[in-house]
């Protein structure tokens, strides 16, 4: 009688559990099953896999969290917005960096407000490109040394500039944590029209986060048969994160205008044969010797040598750049970010 009396309550409190839990919806009901030891079973399963899904929830790469706290979620408008363009490359040596510190230069004289960021962790030299000396750099920022104001550079021309970091060691410290808070503090930054960022060489896992969120990639590449498979390499990573369905292309280091068209039409070819990808092209800047003068100067070719060809080819790029469309981002809301992130990370 006691072993009847002590198996009905174990089984009236397993039914006040359920009961319970379905009422909380803490779990989903579990399937009826005759014996109690089954039912005690699959409650502990299921409680265990609702603590497995809180803790998914917590690791997912959700931009949600840097939102200011409101009311009521509104959407991003295009109003106040930054326009990000990342610049990117194949490989190295086809002139990126020069092309993004003279590209920046040359929309701040188009009167825009211009936040170049030399992201080439571990490898940046805008800065010698422009003579700019940093005290700080993004990383000091990160790990909280020093505020973001202290980061921002002046440089030629009215346009701002942020260092990666110099240090190969500090590669490791851009980690998801680091990529959120400075997503969301770029997003959230204020003053600048448009966001400027010179990318390392190749694709890693720092320039596929760039690539996510800017609003606009550019890729560089030379006519060189090595510069346009690396090239190629990079537009086939974009189309296979579906990372963004346009890019758009500056041939570098050029010796005609035919020299350029070909170059885009190879890898233009190639595109609409293999990959989900639109590219455009955006024009091209001959091989001047006034590039490396102005170099070595330590001077943007369009200040130091401003009726250059490349100077003059410089300015037409601008001029196709800034004339594309109004500011929305292909990335229409921060939630969608993050999902994007999660596609290409898996975290």
């Amino acid at each position: 009688m006691n072993d009847q009396a002590e198996s009905l309550r174990k089984r009236m409190m397993a039914s006040k559990l359920y009961k319970r839990n379905k009422a909380e919806e803490v779990l989903p009901a579990p399937v009826a099953v005759e014996k109690m030891k089954d039912i005690l079973k699959e409650q502990q399963e299921k409680q265990k896999g609702s603590v497995e899904q809180v803790e998914a929830k917590e690791n997912v790469v959700t931009l949600e969290v840097l939102r200011e706290p409101t009311e009521e979620k509104e959407e991003p408008k295009a109003e106040g917005l930054v326009k990000i363009y990342a610049v990117v490359s194949g490989k190295g040596g086809v002139g990126k960096t020069n092309v993004s510190v003279n590209l920046s230069i040359a929309m701040a004289e188009k009167g825009r407000k211009v936040l170049l960021m030399d992201a080439d962790i571990g490898m940046t030299n805008a800065d010698i490109i422009m003579g700019i000396h940093y005290e700080h750099d993004l990383f000091d920022y990160l790990e909280g040394r020093v505020e973001l104001s202290e980061i921002i550079y002046d440089g030629p021309k009215g346009i701002k500039v942020i260092s990666g970091g110099a240090g190969l060691l500090e590669m490791n410290l851009l980690d998801e944590t680091a990529q959120k808070t400075l997503i969301g503090d770029l997003i959230k930054l204020g003053g600048f029209e448009v966001m400027v960022i010179d990318n390392g060489a190749g694709i890693s896992r720092e320039t596929l986060s760039f690539i996510t969120f800017a609003h606009e990639v550019i890729l560089v590449t030379t006519p060189e048969p090595t510069a346009i498979t690396d090239a190629y390499r990079v537009l086939k990573t974009i189309s296979h994160y579906k990372l963004k369905s346009t890019v758009k292309l500056i041939v570098n280091k050029v010796s005609s205008k035919e020299h350029a068209l070909e170059a885009f039409e190879k890898l233009e070819s190639t595109c609409k044969a293999f990959l989900s990808l639109e590219l455009e092209n955006c024009g091209y800047i001959f091989d001047d010797a006034r590039v490396e003068k102005a170099i070595m100067k330590q001077e943007p070719v369009i200040l130091s040598y401003p009726n250059a060809l490349s100077s003059g080819n410089i300015h037409d790029i601008t001029g196709i750049i800034l004339d594309e469309t109004v500011f929305i981002s292909n990335i229409s809301t921060i939630k969608q970010l993050g999902n994007r992130f999660m596609k290409i990370f898996g975290t």
